[in-house]
């Protein structure tokens, strides 16, 4: 058995932890020492490529000591609460529920939107504020599948999602029949939805991705209706307000959510 050792910053673990799953990992082993992550990823060899394709991080290869990896793996993903109504729980997770919340059961790592990384935190607590039961919800990029779940648990109506990566959508199919709903998914972008569709569209991509389809989130939402972006540093946050002036920001570890009202 071999440890993959890399290090990262925290709001770089779920994206990483999302490769090293995809690159057949074992099981991975989250380590903070004086403000600095190390993530240990177990494979059964030394797999070629690996120490290239995550260069940036400072790889090396160990032979590694005996590890459960099972339970490192659940240690490393807790559930955790997010604002004020949702809770988010893996399927290993026996804990009760918290009063007053709502449980989204999700497979962590399998794709990006584990509840770990901030913008997918301020996603949900964008969710929480303009979720209504009779919205309808369209989710670009939805990746996991965990935004869309969370406008049902939340009472939404109807909640889809598009990615145009079929494995993504794959774990979201997952995620879905873990929380026992129904899924409704299409393999495509934006392109695909009528014009005013949507209550609310959201999208957690990156920023460049965002301002290339802006146009298409604002042709798929209604007037009235709320536009809710996030997946962007601060530093890339001005285009957003040039776009969306008067939209509410919030930050959280650098990262950051649009939220608009559209007249």
């Amino acid at each position: 058995m071999y440890s993959l050792l890399l290090t990262c910053t925290s709001a770089e673990i779920e994206s990483i932890s999302a490769e090293l799953w995809e690159a057949g990992t074992l099981g991975i082993e989250e380590l903070n020492s004086s403000g600095e992550i190390q993530l240990v990823a177990a494979f059964s060899s030394q797999q070629a490529g690996l120490l290239e394709r995550f260069a940036n991080y400072s790889p090396r290869w160990r032979l590694a000591p005996p590890i459960d990896w099972i339970a490192e793996t659940h240690r490393a993903w807790p559930a955790r609460a997010i604002g004020e109504k949702l809770f988010l729980a893996p399927p290993w997770c026996h804990d009760p529920t918290p009063p007053g919340r709502e449980r989204i059961v999700h497979v962590p790592g399998l794709a990006c939107g584990t509840g770990e990384h901030p913008c997918t935190q301020l996603a949900l607590l964008a969710l929480e504020k303009f979720v209504r039961p009779n919205t309808t919800l369209i989710d670009i990029g939805t990746g996991s599948g965990i935004l869309t779940i969370a406008a049902l648990r939340l009472g939404a109506a109807r909640a889809i999602g598009l990615d145009t990566d079929e494995s993504a959508l794959a774990t979201a199919r997952e995620n879905f029949s873990l929380n026992a709903f129904e899924p409704l998914l299409i393999a495509g972008s934006a392109e695909c939805v009528s014009d005013g569709i949507a209550d609310i569209a959201i999208a957690n991509i990156n920023g460049s991705v965002l301002l290339s389809i802006f146009d298409e989130l604002l042709r798929i939402t209604k007037g009235n209706g709320h536009l809710i972006l996030t997946g962007f540093p601060e530093l890339e946050l001005a285009p957003f307000q040039q776009l969306l002036p008067g939209a509410e920001i919030s930050i959280l570890a650098e990262w950051c959510c649009v939220t608009a009202t559209l007249s």
